[in-house]
């Protein structure tokens, strides 16, 4: 029998991790990815000037230098970024380090399992790793985990003077959504608005603003994690409960199925069905 401490289970994670991160690298999700250096400079300045756009709902992380931001990038990326003026190159994200962060990741998704936790899941992606975060809702809901689905439809203000946009849920994952059309979203406003409306959840698994605003309330999370995502890095550096996972967060939807897949396997296993 093969138990969790035998050596051939450590040999066959040890396996199931390199296949995991050759095809994160196959197909973009890690490794050389196409988020310009410049951007993450960009995106790194406007944390530290403090502009909403990129706090993400994480104000009470101000104030901040940027080679603190840069320093903690380099630390979740495997390699220090070049330099600033380097505006050509892409960012580097080391594979074997996301399938470390990955097994993080699924350690804190297990527990919630475990514990029965009440867990939403959000987007600003829903053209990226909506359907990762598909599968684990739909997973974690058979293994005792209590995915949270409120305030669907209900409009609420974006920013002062824009126009009206409302949740809607697809496949159990909150997306922003206006008029008829799922919207790419990086403000924390949609989260803000569902922490104060519904019940509030132990664990937030997501992306932008959804993470960093269920981070600022006091949630725990599990989040896709770009590089320039400066506010999220920087939530992991100073010690919130977030578990990052930093990759290209918006490659297609299939281009993150090896993953979903790995983070299901660290699941607990799902109870026998009873015997008739």
């Amino acid at each position: 029998m093969t138990t969790p401490e035998s050596p051939a289970a450590g040999t066959a994670a040890a396996a199931d991790g390199a296949e995991l991160a050759a095809a994160l690298e196959s197909s973009g999700v890690a490794g050389r990815i196409i988020t310009p250096v410049h951007d993450v400079y960009r995106k790194a300045r406007m944390l530290s000037e403090g502009r909403p756009s990129a706090l993400m709902g994480l104000r009470h992380l101000l104030p901040v230098e940027m080679s603190e931001v840069m320093d903690a990038l380099a630390r979740l990326s495997g390699r220090p970024f070049p330099r600033e003026g380097n505006t050509d190159d892409l960012s580097w994200v080391q594979p074997e380090l996301v399938v470390e962060q990955a097994v993080k990741a699924g350690a804190r998704l297990a527990q919630a399992c475990v514990r029965g936790e009440k867990v939403l899941f959000g987007t600003g992606h829903p053209a990226g790793p909506i359907d990762l975060y598909m599968r684990l809702a739909k997973a974690m809901t058979l293994r005792g985990a209590e995915v949270l689905e409120f305030a669907e439809a209900e409009p609420f203000e974006m920013d002062e003077g824009l126009r009206r946009h409302h949740i809607r849920y697809v496949g159990r994952v909150a997306c922003v959504c206006s008029g008829g059309d799922l919207v790419h979203c990086h403000q924390a406003r949609p989260m803000e608005y569902l922490l104060d409306t519904g019940p509030h959840p132990d664990l937030v698994v997501g992306d932008h603003g959804f993470a960093g605003a269920a981070l600022a309330r006091g949630a725990g999370a599990v989040a896709i994690v770009d590089t320039n995502d400066p506010a999220l890095v920087l939530a992991w550096a100073r010690g919130l409960p977030v578990c990052p996972i930093l990759c290209d967060d918006n490659r297609t939807p299939i281009s993150y199925l090896p993953l979903a897949r790995f983070l299901v396997s660290r699941l607990p296993p799902l109870a026998p069905a009873p015997e008739h």
